[in-house]
């Protein structure tokens, strides 16, 4: 009965707090780079716009 509960992922006991601080922090990476493609991005498009803009009056 041991070895089935080593195998099940739900009885196996919950992770330890230097576990839960090494995802939280990958989270809060993953956060990072998301926000950081989308203010490139957005400045990015906001300056080929404005450059539109100006070249085309």
């Amino acid at each position: 009965m041991s070895a089935d509960s080593d195998k099940d992922p739900i009885q196996r006991p919950a992770s330890s707090s230097a576990e839960k601080r090494t995802r939280l922090n990958a989270g809060r990476i993953a956060l990072i780079l998301i926000g950081t493609v989308g203010v490139v991005a957005f400045v990015l498009y906001a300056t080929i716009v404005l450059y539109g803009l100006l070249k085309g009056t």
